[in-house]
């Protein structure tokens, strides 16, 4: 496990929920939380999907920051500073990451133009609201102010395994602190894909086209 180094002043709290694995999971977490004060864990009864189970996880923070983080070991958890370090000196309300801008590792083509695609139609409605290209809406890597993301959340409601990317984009995008869109921010992080033997699940195809009618849903209708 990585125990992040941020400025000094900053804690760390890392929530971990485990979503009804029935393997050694819950006994690692427990080690974990035993060994990092900074760990704080909680258990599904029942798997519920990914959606569900972040949703879950965000109503448990207490930070002022926030940050969703796969446990897939797709993902470079050290780059996470340079998300909030950006946060900061820009004055942003939210910070995406962007695995396209770097020359990260394309393992099925299919998936990688099928992102690109819902990133691009997810944009014609946000990008008029907020003013900036979000060029990887799939993306896991989305940093928020704690108590905005803490009260989108008690809203998210799809149940689709992959429908929380295109629903939090949505409503981050129409959300308005003190009537004014959010302030975005962009920083391109790397990005290690891993291949359906290595316990890949997403479906270009099929995932695509749930996706496809969430952006649908969660941009033209409250």
């Amino acid at each position: 496990m990585l125990i992040l180094n941020f400025q000094d002043g900053w804690s760390k709290e890392i929530i971990i929920v485990n979503d009804g694995s029935k393997d050694k999971t819950f006994d690692i977490m427990k080690d974990l939380a035993k060994k990092f004060p900074e760990v704080k864990i909680f258990e599904n009864e029942r798997n519920m999907g990914k959606t569900q189970t972040v949703k879950n996880g965000l109503l448990k923070t207490k930070g002022d920051v926030v940050v969703i983080q796969d446990a897939d070991f797709e993902y470079y958890p050290e780059e996470i500073p340079t998300l909030l370090e950006k946060m900061i000196k820009e004055s942003l309300d939210v910070v995406y990451g962007n695995r396209f801008g770097k020359k990260n590792k394309v393992i099925y083509w299919k998936n990688y133009y099928g992102n690109r695609f819902l990133s691009a139609f997810s944009n014609l409605f946000t990008y008029p609201r907020i003013k900036t290209w979000i060029p990887d809406m799939e993306v896991c890597y989305k940093m928020v102010n704690g108590d905005i993301f803490r009260e989108l959340a008690k809203t998210i409601e799809s149940k689709s395994t992959f429908g929380l990317e295109p629903e939090v984009t949505a409503k981050l995008s129409k959300y308005k602190k003190d009537g004014k869109h959010l302030k975005f921010g962009i920083i391109a992080i790397s990005y290690k894909p891993r291949t359906i033997e290595e316990g890949k699940k997403m479906h270009a195809f099929k995932d695509g086209s749930k996706a496809l009618f969430e952006i649908l849903k969660f941009n033209l209708f409250k």
